[in-house]
């Protein structure tokens, strides 16, 4: 559903930081053209071996696991079911795919109102570490506010589509 005004300039402020631009996307077409760039960009990203192989090891599939690693990417926090470590990194490479995780970004950015993109004004360490900053301070303020919202940054990972990405922007 749409977000008030009065919610959209407080997340807008929140995510106000110095060489970082807050671009609010709400044209359908622009949304889908988006939504192109995300699934091409998916589709490299999950069909490149030494990624999927990066993502399985980054993944802690039980809560004793993260408790005990500390770091890594905790399974229940992306809605995943959690399991014993070795089940899950057996198990991982049957259900990750293309396909599934494509269909889950359509899905989240078809039901959106709109698409929030964070743009630095240069391409550094520290333009992106305050463009990672504001999009934080966004979604805690998101959430703060009641509003659901997805991390959704295969765009910008995959070079040959960021570059689209900026054309289209």
């Amino acid at each position: 559903k749409a977000v008030a005004a009065a919610a959209i300039q407080t997340l807008a402020t929140a995510a106000k930081i110095p060489g970082v631009e807050l671009l609010l996307i709400t044209d359908k077409s622009k949304i889908e053209r988006i939504l192109e760039l995300t699934v091409q960009a998916n589709t490299l990203q999950v069909e490149d071996v030494a990624f999927a192989n990066e993502l399985k090891s980054w993944i802690r599939f039980s809560e004793n696991d993260a408790i005990a690693t500390r770091d890594g990417l905790y399974a229940a926090c992306s809605g995943n079911p959690t399991m014993p470590g070795w089940l899950g990194r057996m198990m991982f490479g049957w259900v990750f795919s293309s396909g599934s995780e494509n269909e889950k970004y359509v899905r989240q950015i078809r039901s959106s109102a709109g698409l929030a993109v964070f743009v630095s004004e240069k391409d550094d360490r520290d333009h992106w570490i305050n463009a990672g900053r504001a999009f934080q301070r966004f979604a805690l303020q998101a959430t703060a506010l009641d509003i659901r919202h997805a991390f959704v940054n295969q765009a910008v990972d995959v070079p040959q589509v960021r570059q689209d990405l900026a054309r289209l922007l």
